[in-house]
Protein backbone atom coordinates (compact mmCIF):
# COMPACT_ATOMS: atom_id res chain seq x y z
CA UNK A 1 0.00 0.00 0.00
CA UNK A 2 1.48 3.42 -1.22
CA UNK A 3 1.87 6.00 2.00
CA UNK A 4 0.10 9.77 1.59
CA UNK A 5 4.06 10.76 2.02
CA UNK A 6 5.08 8.33 -0.92
CA UNK A 7 2.18 9.42 -3.12
CA UNK A 8 3.05 13.20 -2.47
CA UNK A 9 6.70 12.33 -3.10
CA UNK A 10 6.35 10.88 -6.73
CA UNK A 11 4.03 13.50 -7.26
CA UNK A 12 7.05 15.78 -6.81
CA UNK A 13 9.60 13.68 -8.59
CA UNK A 14 7.33 13.68 -11.66
CA UNK A 15 6.68 17.21 -11.72
CA UNK A 16 10.47 17.72 -11.38
CA UNK A 17 10.95 15.45 -14.30
CA UNK A 18 8.52 17.38 -16.65
CA UNK A 19 9.64 20.97 -15.84
CA UNK A 20 13.52 19.45 -16.47
CA UNK A 21 12.33 18.43 -19.68
CA UNK A 22 10.98 21.42 -21.20
CA UNK A 23 14.56 23.59 -20.08
CA UNK A 24 15.14 23.85 -23.42
CA UNK A 25 18.11 25.69 -25.11
CA UNK A 26 17.54 29.49 -26.46
CA UNK A 27 19.44 30.01 -29.52
CA UNK A 28 20.65 33.42 -27.89
CA UNK A 29 21.31 32.09 -24.34
CA UNK A 30 24.56 33.19 -22.62
CA UNK A 31 27.00 31.04 -20.32
CA UNK A 32 27.22 32.78 -17.39
CA UNK A 33 30.51 31.82 -16.33
CA UNK A 34 32.28 33.67 -19.48
CA UNK A 35 30.87 36.55 -18.42
CA UNK A 36 32.23 39.15 -15.22
CA UNK A 37 28.80 40.61 -13.32
CA UNK A 38 28.80 44.68 -12.86
CA UNK A 39 26.69 45.02 -9.37
CA UNK A 40 28.04 48.74 -9.30
CA UNK A 41 28.57 51.89 -12.23
CA UNK A 42 31.40 54.33 -10.83
CA UNK A 43 31.71 57.48 -13.54
CA UNK A 44 34.28 60.22 -12.92
CA UNK A 45 35.29 63.39 -15.10
CA UNK A 46 39.20 63.54 -15.02
CA UNK A 47 38.98 67.88 -15.77
CA UNK A 48 42.56 67.87 -16.42
CA UNK A 49 42.69 65.48 -19.11
CA UNK A 50 39.53 66.16 -20.55
CA UNK A 51 38.66 62.67 -19.88
CA UNK A 52 36.05 59.83 -18.37
CA UNK A 53 37.17 57.56 -16.05
CA UNK A 54 35.23 54.28 -15.09
CA UNK A 55 35.33 52.22 -12.41
CA UNK A 56 33.46 49.21 -12.30
CA UNK A 57 32.45 46.37 -9.31
CA UNK A 58 32.35 42.78 -9.91
CA UNK A 59 31.13 39.85 -8.13
CA UNK A 60 34.04 37.04 -7.23
CA UNK A 61 31.03 34.46 -7.25
CA UNK A 62 32.84 31.80 -4.93
CA UNK A 63 32.84 34.26 -2.03
CA UNK A 64 29.11 35.53 -2.14
CA UNK A 65 27.86 32.12 -2.46
CA UNK A 66 29.44 31.34 1.01
CA UNK A 67 32.10 28.14 1.32
CA UNK A 68 35.66 27.76 0.51
CA UNK A 69 37.18 31.30 -0.65
CA UNK A 70 38.39 30.04 -4.60
CA UNK A 71 41.04 32.41 -3.74
CA UNK A 72 43.56 31.54 -0.61
CA UNK A 73 43.78 34.38 1.65
CA UNK A 74 41.50 36.42 -0.44
CA UNK A 75 38.05 37.56 1.49
CA UNK A 76 37.10 39.99 -0.81
CA UNK A 77 33.61 39.31 -2.59
CA UNK A 78 33.65 41.96 -5.12
CA UNK A 79 36.94 43.36 -7.23
CA UNK A 80 37.61 46.82 -8.40
CA UNK A 81 39.10 48.14 -12.01
CA UNK A 82 39.06 51.39 -13.61
CA UNK A 83 40.16 52.70 -16.67
CA UNK A 84 39.76 55.97 -18.71
CA UNK A 85 38.54 56.78 -22.21
CA UNK A 86 37.88 59.92 -24.72
CA UNK A 87 34.14 58.62 -24.07
CA UNK A 88 32.01 56.90 -21.46
CA UNK A 89 32.04 53.33 -24.09
CA UNK A 90 35.63 54.22 -24.87
CA UNK A 91 36.33 53.62 -21.44
CA UNK A 92 34.00 50.75 -20.20
CA UNK A 93 35.64 48.54 -23.14
CA UNK A 94 39.39 49.58 -21.80
CA UNK A 95 38.31 47.96 -18.65
CA UNK A 96 38.08 45.04 -20.68
CA UNK A 97 41.56 45.05 -20.77
CA UNK A 98 41.94 44.17 -17.10
CA UNK A 99 39.31 41.62 -16.90
CA UNK A 100 39.72 37.53 -18.54
CA UNK A 101 36.04 37.52 -18.77
CA UNK A 102 33.33 40.13 -20.71
CA UNK A 103 31.36 42.34 -18.41
CA UNK A 104 27.64 42.30 -18.11
CA UNK A 105 25.72 44.97 -16.97
CA UNK A 106 22.50 43.83 -16.67
CA UNK A 107 22.47 43.12 -12.60
CA UNK A 108 24.17 46.58 -11.57
CA UNK A 109 22.06 48.39 -8.94
CA UNK A 110 23.40 51.96 -8.79
CA UNK A 111 25.71 54.18 -10.62
CA UNK A 112 27.38 56.43 -8.94
CA UNK A 113 28.69 60.08 -10.42
CA UNK A 114 31.38 61.49 -8.82
CA UNK A 115 30.55 65.26 -7.42
CA UNK A 116 33.07 66.93 -10.36
CA UNK A 117 31.10 65.43 -13.42
CA UNK A 118 27.74 65.83 -12.05
CA UNK A 119 28.92 69.41 -11.29
CA UNK A 120 30.18 69.41 -15.31
CA UNK A 121 26.93 67.88 -16.31
CA UNK A 122 25.51 64.29 -16.59
CA UNK A 123 22.98 64.56 -19.31
CA UNK A 124 25.15 62.90 -21.78
CA UNK A 125 25.78 60.29 -19.85
CA UNK A 126 22.44 58.85 -19.88
CA UNK A 127 22.50 58.10 -23.66
CA UNK A 128 24.61 55.08 -23.31
CA UNK A 129 22.83 53.90 -20.57
CA UNK A 130 19.47 54.15 -22.27
CA UNK A 131 20.79 53.25 -25.75
CA UNK A 132 22.61 49.81 -24.66
CA UNK A 133 20.45 46.87 -24.35
CA UNK A 134 22.57 45.28 -21.27
CA UNK A 135 21.79 48.51 -19.07
CA UNK A 136 18.18 48.64 -17.34
CA UNK A 137 16.50 51.36 -16.53
CA UNK A 138 16.37 50.22 -12.56
CA UNK A 139 19.97 50.95 -11.05
CA UNK A 140 19.66 53.82 -8.26
CA UNK A 141 21.47 56.92 -9.27
CA UNK A 142 23.59 58.55 -6.35
CA UNK A 143 26.22 60.92 -6.35
CA UNK A 144 29.73 61.15 -4.57
CA UNK A 145 29.43 64.13 -2.08
CA UNK A 146 32.99 66.00 -1.77
CA UNK A 147 34.53 62.64 -3.79
CA UNK A 148 34.41 60.72 -6.60
CA UNK A 149 32.82 57.60 -7.87
CA UNK A 150 35.73 55.39 -7.65
CA UNK A 151 36.99 56.40 -4.00
CA UNK A 152 33.30 55.55 -2.56
CA UNK A 153 33.16 52.21 -4.13
CA UNK A 154 36.31 51.52 -3.34
CA UNK A 155 35.24 51.36 0.22
CA UNK A 156 34.59 47.39 1.94
CA UNK A 157 31.75 47.45 4.42
CA UNK A 158 31.12 45.46 7.40
CA UNK A 159 27.26 43.81 7.07
CA UNK A 160 27.19 43.62 3.63
CA UNK A 161 29.24 41.33 1.17
CA UNK A 162 28.51 43.70 -1.76
CA UNK A 163 29.59 47.07 -1.87
CA UNK A 164 27.64 48.52 -4.39
CA UNK A 165 24.20 46.91 -2.45
CA UNK A 166 25.45 48.48 0.37
CA UNK A 167 25.28 51.76 -1.22
CA UNK A 168 21.61 51.34 -2.09
CA UNK A 169 20.69 49.94 1.23
CA UNK A 170 22.32 52.31 3.10
CA UNK A 171 20.37 55.22 0.83
CA UNK A 172 17.14 52.96 1.29
CA UNK A 173 16.93 52.41 4.93
CA UNK A 174 18.43 56.45 5.72
CA UNK A 175 15.22 57.89 3.49
CA UNK A 176 13.03 55.05 5.67
CA UNK A 177 14.37 56.32 9.05
CA UNK A 178 15.25 59.60 8.11
CA UNK A 179 12.96 61.38 5.56
CA UNK A 180 16.18 63.11 4.39
CA UNK A 181 17.21 61.35 1.31
CA UNK A 182 15.28 59.95 -1.75
CA UNK A 183 15.68 56.62 -4.09
CA UNK A 184 15.77 57.74 -7.80
CA UNK A 185 16.69 55.03 -10.50
CA UNK A 186 17.95 56.18 -13.48
CA UNK A 187 14.49 56.31 -15.19
CA UNK A 188 12.79 58.57 -13.25
CA UNK A 189 16.13 60.73 -13.40
CA UNK A 190 16.11 61.02 -17.47
CA UNK A 191 12.66 61.59 -17.43
CA UNK A 192 13.00 64.29 -15.24
CA UNK A 193 15.77 65.80 -16.78
CA UNK A 194 13.97 65.81 -19.83
CA UNK A 195 11.19 66.82 -19.01
CA UNK A 196 9.22 70.78 -18.99
CA UNK A 197 8.63 72.28 -15.51
CA UNK A 198 10.54 69.91 -13.62
CA UNK A 199 14.11 69.97 -12.62
CA UNK A 200 15.71 66.14 -10.82
CA UNK A 201 16.72 65.31 -7.52
CA UNK A 202 19.13 62.71 -6.12
CA UNK A 203 20.56 61.41 -2.71
CA UNK A 204 24.34 61.73 -1.73
CA UNK A 205 26.77 59.58 -0.31
CA UNK A 206 30.08 60.41 0.88
CA UNK A 207 32.55 59.23 3.19
CA UNK A 208 33.50 59.18 7.07
CA UNK A 209 37.27 58.75 7.52
CA UNK A 210 39.94 58.73 5.10
CA UNK A 211 38.87 56.34 1.78
CA UNK A 212 42.14 55.01 1.51
CA UNK A 213 41.45 53.22 4.72
CA UNK A 214 38.20 51.76 3.68
CA UNK A 215 40.00 50.03 0.57
CA UNK A 216 41.78 47.21 2.64
CA UNK A 217 39.71 44.31 3.97
CA UNK A 218 41.36 44.99 7.42
CA UNK A 219 38.48 47.00 7.17
CA UNK A 220 35.85 45.22 7.80
CA UNK A 221 37.78 43.21 10.03
CA UNK A 222 37.64 45.62 12.99
CA UNK A 223 34.68 46.38 15.28
CA UNK A 224 35.06 49.59 14.88
CA UNK A 225 36.21 50.55 10.61
CA UNK A 226 38.21 52.95 9.55
CA UNK A 227 36.26 53.78 6.94
CA UNK A 228 32.18 54.04 6.27
CA UNK A 229 30.13 54.70 3.72
CA UNK A 230 27.64 57.06 4.59
CA UNK A 231 23.83 58.50 2.97
CA UNK A 232 24.51 62.08 2.85
CA UNK A 233 22.05 64.94 1.51
CA UNK A 234 20.16 65.68 -1.58
CA UNK A 235 21.65 67.05 -4.93
CA UNK A 236 19.92 69.64 -6.56
CA UNK A 237 20.32 69.79 -10.51
CA UNK A 238 19.51 72.13 -13.17
CA UNK A 239 20.25 71.36 -16.87
CA UNK A 240 22.10 68.52 -15.84
CA UNK A 241 24.04 70.22 -13.62
CA UNK A 242 24.74 69.82 -9.66
CA UNK A 243 24.20 73.40 -8.79
CA UNK A 244 23.64 72.61 -4.69
CA UNK A 245 23.84 70.21 -1.93
CA UNK A 246 20.98 70.71 0.37
CA UNK A 247 20.25 68.63 4.19
CA UNK A 248 18.74 67.70 7.26
CA UNK A 249 15.38 69.82 7.69
CA UNK A 250 15.78 71.46 4.59
CA UNK A 251 15.96 68.19 2.49
CA UNK A 252 13.24 67.02 4.09
CA UNK A 253 10.99 69.80 3.42
CA UNK A 254 12.08 69.22 -0.14
CA UNK A 255 10.55 65.52 0.45
CA UNK A 256 7.77 66.63 2.30
CA UNK A 257 6.68 68.57 -0.91
CA UNK A 258 7.26 65.75 -3.62
CA UNK A 259 5.66 63.29 -1.19
CA UNK A 260 8.72 60.75 -0.64
CA UNK A 261 8.45 60.96 2.86
CA UNK A 262 8.27 56.86 4.73
CA UNK A 263 9.04 58.14 7.93
CA UNK A 264 11.04 60.77 10.09
CA UNK A 265 11.02 62.04 13.55
CA UNK A 266 10.02 65.89 14.09
CA UNK A 267 11.99 66.87 17.23
CA UNK A 268 9.46 69.80 19.20
CA UNK A 269 10.24 71.94 22.13
CA UNK A 270 8.33 71.72 25.52
CA UNK A 271 8.78 73.85 28.46
CA UNK A 272 11.26 75.85 27.12
CA UNK A 273 13.37 72.72 26.22
CA UNK A 274 14.39 72.23 23.07
CA UNK A 275 14.27 68.94 21.07
CA UNK A 276 12.17 67.53 24.21
CA UNK A 277 9.62 66.09 22.29
CA UNK A 278 10.24 63.35 19.96
CA UNK A 279 7.19 62.75 17.11
CA UNK A 280 7.59 59.76 14.67
CA UNK A 281 5.69 60.62 11.29
CA UNK A 282 4.14 56.66 10.50
CA UNK A 283 2.40 58.22 7.88
CA UNK A 284 1.81 61.38 5.34
CA UNK A 285 0.20 61.79 1.73
CA UNK A 286 1.16 65.55 0.00
CA UNK A 287 -0.93 66.49 -2.69
CA UNK A 288 0.25 69.25 -4.93
CA UNK A 289 -2.33 71.49 -7.11
CA UNK A 290 -2.02 74.18 -9.56
CA UNK A 291 -4.46 76.76 -9.61
CA UNK A 292 -5.00 80.02 -11.96
CA UNK A 293 -6.35 83.41 -11.33
CA UNK A 294 -7.01 85.82 -14.41
CA UNK A 295 -3.72 83.75 -16.30
CA UNK A 296 -1.40 83.66 -13.05
CA UNK A 297 -0.60 80.53 -11.39
CA UNK A 298 -0.54 79.73 -8.16
CA UNK A 299 0.49 75.76 -6.45
CA UNK A 300 -1.45 74.43 -3.22
CA UNK A 301 0.02 72.23 -1.28
CA UNK A 302 -1.56 69.93 1.37
CA UNK A 303 0.53 67.69 3.95
CA UNK A 304 -1.28 65.42 5.47
CA UNK A 305 0.48 63.55 8.89
CA UNK A 306 -0.08 61.05 10.79
CA UNK A 307 2.29 59.54 13.68
CA UNK A 308 2.70 58.53 17.66
CA UNK A 309 4.64 59.67 20.35
CA UNK A 310 8.10 58.26 20.64
CA UNK A 311 9.72 60.17 23.25
CA UNK A 312 9.22 63.05 25.69
CA UNK A 313 11.58 64.55 28.41
CA UNK A 314 8.75 67.41 29.75
CA UNK A 315 6.45 67.28 31.97
CA UNK A 316 3.15 66.98 29.99
CA UNK A 317 0.16 65.02 30.36
CA UNK A 318 -0.79 63.35 27.33
CA UNK A 319 -4.17 62.20 28.19
CA UNK A 320 -5.31 66.08 27.64
CA UNK A 321 -6.42 66.54 24.27
CA UNK A 322 -5.57 70.22 24.70
CA UNK A 323 -2.17 69.13 24.90
CA UNK A 324 -2.37 67.18 22.15
CA UNK A 325 -3.89 69.96 19.66
CA UNK A 326 -0.84 71.81 21.26
CA UNK A 327 1.84 69.24 19.94
CA UNK A 328 -0.11 68.85 16.70
CA UNK A 329 -0.51 72.59 15.96
CA UNK A 330 3.54 72.40 16.34
CA UNK A 331 4.52 69.72 14.19
CA UNK A 332 1.68 71.36 11.52
CA UNK A 333 4.28 74.64 11.86
CA UNK A 334 7.88 73.31 11.91
CA UNK A 335 6.63 71.35 9.00
CA UNK A 336 5.57 74.29 7.18
CA UNK A 337 8.57 76.33 7.61
CA UNK A 338 10.69 73.17 6.53
CA UNK A 339 8.60 73.62 3.46
CA UNK A 340 9.04 77.04 2.87
CA UNK A 341 12.68 76.82 3.45
CA UNK A 342 12.75 74.15 0.60
CA UNK A 343 11.20 76.03 -1.79
CA UNK A 344 13.32 79.40 -1.03
CA UNK A 345 16.39 77.33 -1.86
CA UNK A 346 15.12 75.91 -4.97
CA UNK A 347 13.59 79.90 -6.02
CA UNK A 348 17.28 80.72 -5.44
CA UNK A 349 18.76 78.19 -7.43
CA UNK A 350 15.81 78.71 -9.60
CA UNK A 351 15.50 74.98 -9.98
CA UNK A 352 12.10 73.66 -9.94
CA UNK A 353 12.62 70.21 -7.99
CA UNK A 354 8.93 70.00 -7.35
CA UNK A 355 7.59 69.84 -10.46
CA UNK A 356 5.66 72.80 -9.80
CA UNK A 357 5.39 73.37 -14.10
CA UNK A 358 4.32 70.15 -14.18
CA UNK A 359 1.27 70.62 -12.38
CA UNK A 360 0.65 74.12 -14.12
CA UNK A 361 0.86 71.72 -17.10
CA UNK A 362 -1.42 69.17 -16.18
CA UNK A 363 -4.10 71.74 -15.03
CA UNK A 364 -4.12 74.00 -17.67
CA UNK A 365 -1.95 72.82 -20.86
CA UNK A 366 -3.16 75.92 -22.79
CA UNK A 367 -1.80 78.49 -20.42
CA UNK A 368 1.46 76.44 -19.82
CA UNK A 369 1.96 76.49 -23.51
CA UNK A 370 0.99 80.38 -24.74
CA UNK A 371 1.92 82.20 -21.80
CA UNK A 372 4.10 80.50 -19.02
CA UNK A 373 6.56 77.73 -20.75
CA UNK A 374 9.02 80.47 -22.33
CA UNK A 375 9.53 82.05 -19.30
CA UNK A 376 9.31 79.83 -16.54
CA UNK A 377 12.56 80.86 -15.62
CA UNK A 378 11.16 84.13 -14.67
CA UNK A 379 7.89 83.14 -13.19
CA UNK A 380 9.46 80.77 -11.39
CA UNK A 381 11.23 81.99 -8.55
CA UNK A 382 7.84 84.64 -8.13
CA UNK A 383 5.45 81.69 -8.02
CA UNK A 384 3.14 82.06 -5.28
CA UNK A 385 2.64 78.93 -3.17
CA UNK A 386 0.18 78.23 -0.74
CA UNK A 387 0.94 75.67 2.41
CA UNK A 388 -1.82 73.71 4.66
CA UNK A 389 -0.48 71.30 7.00
CA UNK A 390 -2.70 68.67 8.71
CA UNK A 391 -0.93 66.80 11.74
CA UNK A 392 -2.53 64.16 13.92
CA UNK A 393 -1.05 62.19 16.78
CA UNK A 394 -2.77 59.15 16.80
CA UNK A 395 -0.56 57.07 19.27
CA UNK A 396 0.95 58.43 22.70
CA UNK A 397 2.73 54.99 23.15
CA UNK A 398 2.67 52.72 26.20
CA UNK A 399 2.77 55.51 28.81
CA UNK A 400 0.27 58.00 28.96
CA UNK A 401 2.55 60.82 31.19
CA UNK A 402 5.62 61.29 31.29
CA UNK A 403 7.95 59.83 34.45
CA UNK A 404 9.42 63.27 34.61
CA UNK A 405 5.85 64.26 35.86
CA UNK A 406 5.69 61.39 37.88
Amino acid sequence: MVTPMASRRLVTIIMLIVVTSLLTGCWNSREMDGFSIVTALGIDKVEEEGRYEVTIELVNPAEVVGGEQSTPGRASTTTIYSAKGDTLISAIRRVSEQTPRKIYFPYTQTVVFGEGLARSGIEVIFDLLERNQEFRSTPRVLIAKDNTAKNILSILSPLEKIPGQKLVKTSEVSGQTLGETLQVKIMEFVKKLTSDGIEPLASGVSILGQSKDGESTANIEQTTPNSLIKSEGLAIFKKGKLIRWVDREKARGMLWIINKIDSTIVNLSCDEKPNAISFNVTDTRTSLRATETNGIPTIDIHVKQEGEMEEVLCEIDLTNRDTISKIEKQIEEKTKVEIEQAIQIAKEENSDVFGFGEAINRENPKIWREKIKKDYEEIFPELKVNIKVDSYVIETGMRKESYIKE
